[in-house]
């Protein structure tokens, strides 16, 4: 089970929420929200595995994605993300914070993928996520 809080816009025109119990669709449809606005997305798994997968968050804002796995493997916590290979070494702005496009995701196909995954199996292959 998985707790799901999402936040659309940010600052002043921030709103959000959180739910215990969530689908694949509500997912997918919140991600499709806020790929149209800007925002964040988190997934975390609920009275799972002390070791493994913890939680899966997305913050994207005007069609640029940062996406989060969160794991314990039993002695630290690390965070493994999206690497854009392809991308140059320029810079960008999602909700105030300054990332390297080659960490960034602008296939939002990828960003559904992810979270699919994440939801079926309650981790993401390293190929999408290293």
């Amino acid at each position: 089970m998985f707790s799901f809080s999402w936040a659309i816009g940010s600052g002043d025109n921030c709103k959000g929420g959180m739910r215990h119990k969530v689908t694949l669709n509500q997912v997918i449809a919140m991600l499709e929200e806020i790929a149209q606005k800007s925002g964040a997305v988190t997934l975390d798994i609920i009275n799972g595995s002390e070791i493994g997968p913890q939680n899966l968050q997305v913050q994207t804002e005007k069609g640029y994605f940062i996406i989060f796995l969160g794991e314990d493997d039993g002695e630290d916590y690390n965070v493994r993300t999206y690497t854009n290979y392809s991308a140059d070494s320029k810079q960008v702005d999602i909700l105030g914070q300054i990332w390297d496009l080659g960490l960034v995701c602008t296939d939002f196909d990828i960003v559904k993928k992810i979270f699919r995954e994440f939801i079926e199996r309650g981790d993401v292959s390293e190929d999408l996520l290293s």
